[in-house]
């Protein structure tokens, strides 16, 4: 783990509008699926770090980042903490654990997960819950970021360059018909 942890995303390089729509209602299911399970005490028991300056927004950050990597050429390096609370990174590493995002080599790729029921989520919710230090003064800490393959800033910029490498150099060839000389 790094001191300001980064992480790199990606998705394939031709946009799928189906996979897109697919993806973005697996996020809409899951975030009802998160909500059920924190509108039930004994559920959302154990969970209170998760939430505990902010309740994280699955759909939401799913827009989100999806956005990023089609602003980004389909491949994003990004802080873990943008916002002092680090709500965003709760909010990435529980994609991750719910399947939004897979493990490929050094950063993740974007993915549908298989399912997202509210047992699934709370599964999830509880597996994440389980990255938590001990602060010498015996407060608790999340950290998230203990559930996720980070990178420096300067590692996630030079592999984000490298993945972009070969998309840059595509050459695109047009086959135009050739004019027959009208003399």
């Amino acid at each position: 783990m790094t001191a300001d942890p980064y992480v790199l995303l990606k998705m394939s390089e031709e946009p799928d509008c189906h996979f897109v729509a697919s993806w973005l209602l697996k996020a809409a299911e899951a975030q009802a699926s998160w909500s059920e399970v924190l509108d039930k005490p004994d559920s959302a028991r154990g969970l209170e770090l998760l939430y505990a300056d902010g309740i994280p927004d699955v759909a939401a950050a799913a827009l989100e980042l999806l956005g990023e990597l089609e602003h980004h050429r389909h491949v994003v390096a990004l802080d873990l903490y943008p916002d002092d609370g680090g709500l965003f990174c709760r909010e990435l590493a529980l994609l991750v654990q719910l399947g939004f995002f897979v493990r490929d080599g050094e950063g993740y790729q974007i993915a549908i997960p298989d399912q997202v029921s509210p047992e699934f989520v709370l599964a999830a919710a509880v597996e994440l819950s389980s990255a938590v230090s001990d602060l010498e003064y015996g407060v608790d800490v999340l950290e998230p970021e203990l559930k996720l393959a980070t990178l420096s800033l300067r590692e996630a910029m030079a592999l984000r360059a490298t993945l972009l490498a070969p998309r840059r150099t595509g050459v695109v060839v047009r086959l135009v018909p050739r004019l027959k000389d009208q003399s």
